[in-house]
């Protein structure tokens, strides 16, 4: 909400027309408002800390993603690929 507020003329579009020459879409702006706030507001020291913060959760994401890939593969696809096999086997 701020954003719209700080940056009226870039974030804040209206008409389809103000959305495709401010950010390149024609919907709206709000994917480039809270990366003009980072970049637009905070001192350089909480910059860093806060690209640290997206870095991770981005990690955490990745490995909630890979925990999840791994138990479906372990749980629903190796019996096919190997019905011989049980769970507790090797």
């Amino acid at each position: 909400m701020i954003s719209r507020t700080l940056f009226p003329n870039d974030v804040a579009c209206v008409l389809p027309e103000e959305c495709l020459r401010a950010c390149g879409s024609r919907t709206s702006c709000y994917n480039s408002a809270y990366p003009r706030l980072v970049v637009g507001i905070m001192p350089p020291g909480f910059k860093g800390v806060m690209l640290a913060v997206m870095v991770a959760a981005l990690m955490s994401d990745l490995t909630s993603i890979f925990n999840s890939a791994s138990a479906i593969f372990t749980l629903d696809l190796w019996p096919r690929l190997r019905p011989r096999l049980a769970l507790g086997s090797s």
